[in-house]
Order: C-alpha cells, then structure tokens, then sequence
C-alpha cells in the first residue's frame, strides 16, 4: 500500500517539473500541439524556457517570442527567437520548408553579412506535425535590448501611440532612411553586384514568382481571378480599360514570348516592416538591421520583388492616414514618383519612396540594367498588389486600391519601351508536364453526398441534384476528437465564403459541425476518415438537369478551391473521387445556357454516373495544378457519363 502510494507521489512530483519545463506565460500564447512538442524537447534534453517577451508580429498569423532557453546540465543560459509557424506545410517537400530555406540562406549569404544582419538557426527544429517545425534561431547583434522591431519605428513616425512605441522616437527622415539602408543592405551586401537570370522568363513566369500558385484552386486569388477573365477589365475610378494583371499572369497579351531578362540574387521573399529588427539604443543606427522570417527565401529570386513587398506592405499598414485625394495621387506616384505629385503627398511618404528608389539605383549605377530594373520594378508592383489582393489582413476598403494599382502597373508595363506590342490571341504557356496520377490496386472507400446529408436537410437545401468532389487522405487516417471542435463550423463556412461557393448572404445550414449546407445546393463536409468534400448544385432547363462541360470545369474549380481552404492536418496524398448526384432525375448533357429552341439533349441517363478514387495525387500538385486535374476530371467524367448512356 505505501509502496504504491510512494509511486504516485514519484510520478506526480515528475508531473509537476515537466509542467515547469515551459513557464505559463509562454505556454499560454502557444498552441497545445507547441507545448507539448517543447515540453517533450526539453525534458529529453535536460532544458527548459521560460518567456522573455512576445515579439510585434504585425499581420502575420505566426508566434513570435524570445525566450530564456536554460540548460541545467551544461550550466548555461540563452535568448532565443522561438517561431511556431501558422500554417500547415503537409505535402510541401521538406527542402521547402521553412528551417531549410533558413538553413540554407544563412549558409549562402556572405560570412560577414550573415553574422551581421541574419538570425541564425539555433537547434535542429522541433516537429510539431501536421507538417509544422517549431524553430530556435540566435539574434543577429546579440543585444536584443538595443533593436525595436521596424514596425515601431512605423508607429512613432506617424504618431501612433502603443505599448511598443513608448520610449522609441523616430523622424520620418530617420525611417526612410532605414528603409533605403535596409534594401541598400539586401542587394549590395547580400548579393554584391547585379546579375541577370541565365534565360529569359515570360511574363507569366515573372507574375509566378510573386504570387506563386494563388490562381490555382485552393490559391487566395482562385475566386478573384475568375471574376476577372478578360484580357482587359474596368475598373471603376478608371477612365479606360486597363490591362487585366490576373490575364497577365495567366499568360494572356504575350503568351510564351520571354521578354523578361529577370534581374535576380539573394531574396528575403517576403521582406516587411514585421520582419526587420534595427538598433535604435543609445541611437538610431540604421545600419545595424537584422532580418527575421527566411521561410520564403530564395537563392535566384526576383530582385525587384523585396523592395516592392515593403512598400505595399507600408502602404496596406498604414493606409488609412491618408485621405482620398491623396490615395489618388499615390497610384500615380508608386507607378512614376513626380514633383508635381509629392505635394499632394504626406512627406513621410515621399520620403520613403524616393530613399527606396535611390537605393536601387545607386546599386545599378555602372551596369547599365536601369531599363530591365524599369519593366520589372512594374510587374513586381503588380504581383505584389496581387498579393495583397489575396490577403485577409488587407483591409477590405483598400482592395479597389490595390486593384488599380496592379491593373495600372500591368497596364503601364505593356506600353513600356522596349516591350513587343500585345497580342491578344497569344496563347497561354502550356504546362510541362501532366499531373502526376498514380494508381491504386483498389479504391479507397468514399462516403458520398448521398451519406453525407440527411435526406430532410438535402431537400431544404436544393442538394437534390449536384456535382460532388471528394479528397480522401492516402494511407487512410482517422482524425482525431481534438480535430473536430465547434470552430469547424467557422472553418467550412469561411472556406466557402472565400472560394464564392457559398453567396455573402446565402443560408447556410450547420446541423452538424463537420457539415456546411448552402441553401442554393452547395456544401462542404469533414469527415471523421478526414475525407474532404464539396457539392453544388446542377443548372436545370425544361428537360431537368444539365451537363455542359465548360460550367462543370468551373463548378469542379470551385469546389476544388473551397475544399484545398479548408484548414486541416491530413496526408500528403488524395485519391480523388467525383460523381453527379441525380436525386432520381433524368440527366442530359448539353449547354447549360442554349436558348430553348437550340437545345439539344444527345444523352440521358438516370443513373448517377461517378469516378472512384482509384488515382491519387499529392496534396501540392492539386495545389499547383489545380486548373489542369479539374479539366482532367471532367473529361472522364463526361466520357463515364456518355459510356452509361450508350448502356442504357
């Protein structure tokens, strides 16, 4: 009895040190998956943190501390930068994730600016899965007491009062000229003199590296960019048609003409004022910066894209001290700085433009690259307005904003000297390889819309009749109860409100937390196997449903696009299934929109004709090559369709 009793008092006391490892203030900011991960960590490695204080970490969804990292063992103590990124990286090769291309941007840069201006990894990274790494990076400059994070800087330039700011004082002159040091800093100090791409890229290629795959399905500008498909758009406050920068990016105008002679090097990939630390104790020294968050690093990126990121990113903080006529005058004067315009301009703002532009000039004098850096400083302003056009931190009232200021950057690029005229009937660029489909020997099991909704809830919902795709997570996996909380609902009903699969107004029924039905007949599900799946609604004529391949690519891009939102831990490979749902009814294939008199109905069928998930795909390239599987899908869709048909 005592001997038992004694085993308890052991392993609570055990119990209660473990739960010291990580001090409640710096468990309390992070997720539970992070404090069990660093718990674990430190108790095999005989360590233990505690928090030192939270870092600004402005728009960005990830934590960010520095903590007091104490190893008892050895007898020492360290601060550390500690980052828990937000965002789930499954199905990303692990050379691309984030402690890797940190890695591998420390080791690459200059000794001399690297241990100057770079965090350096601390430890080997700690898995937190579900494809996260929580990472240990030293401070550049050691003395973290001396920097303030640029955004402070920020705050104190246009007055804005805040715990942070309290005892930092900073002109507009002194912050302009720390962002000019700082870009001045990238392109000489980490990449020495200019230098051009080995071949030319197109246009499109050059978008791609700013936006990456955010057309794609499941991308933050999928919906945007199908609203807007014409090689030209309007836009209200513009006197003309503009040249559309999401067409651009497609490949429209100039297709697979390699006009960019891309000045590339060393890039921070998403250079901000939240990434940047500067010394500012006992003064201002704008030379001693220090950059954080290297997870979008690259060896060969576009040159032009960092100082454009800061800029907009300035602008999209801090856009609403300026007044309308001044948010006028700034496209005109991002696009081309004027005299006549900085005026109209605060002086803040003129400043930092003008430092940023004389930093990228001063390092192209003598190359004789000025007119490459003009064209491509436009289309790194367009992509990186794309950017901010996907972005949920954008304030909404400034997407019109950043909307014509990507259409007016496109716009102004096509007119540029040296740039062959448009051509309309240019062909996009065509993909270099088909998605990759792998077989199984047998299908995974699908639970299909038919299981999915309650038949009481299918009816209220017009779910009766639709198209319904469906993700199954290969190998198999059960999800577990933590997966599933109230905030699932939120999850799937953001998710289709962001892919336009549900209407801004529309009802949209939630009897079961893992289950999201649109009245207008479009739905998302979670299930406990982790499979994914969306469904919308059918068009109907006199005849009933209809089939028509164009409207079911973009039914099957939508439902691609709202299903690779939704937030989740999950495998790196889906088999893909997709099916029509015909509730009974007689299907025809046809035009969904043919006049009455110019329908014609070929095939009927009954039956509800399906695709298994036989084949499946990895995550990424669903991601990258979204368009091309929904394409791919409907085909063999159709052609399953027409074969039952002939059965009939």
């Amino acid at each position: 009895m005592s001997d038992l009793a004694g085993a308890h008092d052991d392993e609570h006391g055990e119990e209660v040190m473990e739960e010291g490892i990580v001090d409640a203030a710096l468990a309390a900011g992070l997720d539970a998956s992070a404090v069990e991960a660093l718990r674990e960590t430190a108790a095999v490695n005989g360590l233990d943190y505690k928090l030192d204080r939270w870092l600004v970490n402005g728009r960005s969804r990830a934590t960010v501390a520095m903590v007091f990292e104490n190893d008892r063992r050895m007898g020492r103590s360290l601060r550390l930068l500690l980052k828990v990124p937000a965002t789930d990286d499954t199905g990303i090769r692990l050379t691309k994730t984030e402690y890797a291309l940190h890695s591998r941007a420390y080791a690459e840069a200059p000794a001399e600016f690297a241990k100057a201006h770079l965090t350096k990894p601390a430890r080997e990274p700690v898995r937190l899965g579900g494809g996260r790494f929580l990472t240990f990076q030293h401070v550049a400059g050691d003395d973290l007491e001396s920097v303030e994070v640029l955004t402070v800087l920020l705050d104190s330039v246009l007055g804005t009062p805040s715990e942070e700011t309290a005892g930092t004082a900073c002109t507009s002159a002194e912050f302009a000229g720390i962002c000019g040091t700082l870009v001045s800093g990238v392109l000489g100090g980490w990449n020495g003199r200019p230098l051009t791409a080995r071949g030319e890229l197109t246009v499109a290629e050059f978008l791609r590296l700013h936006i990456q795959d955010q057309l794609e399905p499941g991308g933050r500008l999928h919906a945007l960019s199908r609203e807007h498909r014409t090689d030209l758009i309007e836009i209200a406050g513009e006197s003309r048609p503009l040249v559309n920068p999401f067409a651009l990016a497609r490949g429209a105008l100039f297709g697979d003409r390699r006009l960019v002679r891309a000045l590339v090097g060393r890039t921070h990939g998403d250079l901000h004022t939240d990434n940047a630390l500067v010394r500012v104790r006992p003064a201002i020294d704008a030379a001693a910066f220090h950059l954080i968050d290297l997870a979008l690093y690259e060896s060969e990126g576009p040159v032009t894209r960092d100082p454009a990121h800061l800029l907009l990113y300035i602008l999209a903080r801090r856009m609403d001290t300026l007044s309308a006529s001044q948010r006028e005058a700034l496209l005109d004067y991002v696009l081309a700085p004027d005299e006549r315009l900085a005026g109209r301009l605060p002086n803040w703002l003129v400043e930092v433009i003008t430092s940023l532009d004389r930093a990228f000039l001063g390092w192209l004098e003598g190359s004789g690259l000025q007119p490459e850096w003009r064209r491509q400083r436009l289309l790194s302003l367009a992509g990186c307005a794309m950017l901010f056009l996907g972005r949920k931190s954008t304030n909404r009232e400034d997407h019109p904003w950043f909307m014509r200021l990507a259409a007016r950057a496109a716009d102004r690029f096509a007119a540029m000297p040296g740039v062959p005229a448009p051509d309309p009937d240019a062909a996009p660029p065509v993909a270099e390889r088909p998605p990759a489909w792998r077989s199984l020997p047998e299908p995974l099991p699908v639970t299909w819309l038919s299981g999915l909704l309650r038949p009481r809830t299918a009816a209220r919902t017009a779910a009766r009749t639709a198209v319904e795709l469906h993700l199954v997570p290969y190998p198999p996996l059960e999800l577990p109860a933590a997966t599933r909380p109230e905030a699932l609902e939120e999850r799937l009903l953001t998710a289709g409100r962001d892919a336009r699969l549900f209407g801004e107004e529309e009802k949209v029924d939630q009897e079961d937390p893992a289950v999201a039905a649109g009245s207008s007949g479009a739905g998302l599900a979670l299930t406990r196997t982790g499979q994914l799946s969306a469904w919308t609604g059918l068009p109907h004529d006199e005849w009933g449903p209809v089939l028509d391949r164009d409207d079911l690519a973009e039914r099957l891009r939508t439902l691609l696009d709202a299903l690779l939102r939704v937030p989740r831990p999950g495998s790196a490979d889906f088999g893909i299934a997709l099916g029509i749902e015909t509730g009974g009814l007689v299907v025809s294939a046809g035009h969904a929109h043919a006049p009455p008199h110019d329908a014609t109905r070929p095939r009927r069928m009954a039956g509800p004709p399906r695709l298994l998930a036989d084949e499946i795909l990895a995550r990424h390239e669903l991601a990258s090559r979204g368009s091309e599987v929904a394409d791919a899908l409907v085909e063999r869709l159709m052609t399953a369709f027409y074969r039952g048909a002939d059965e009939r």
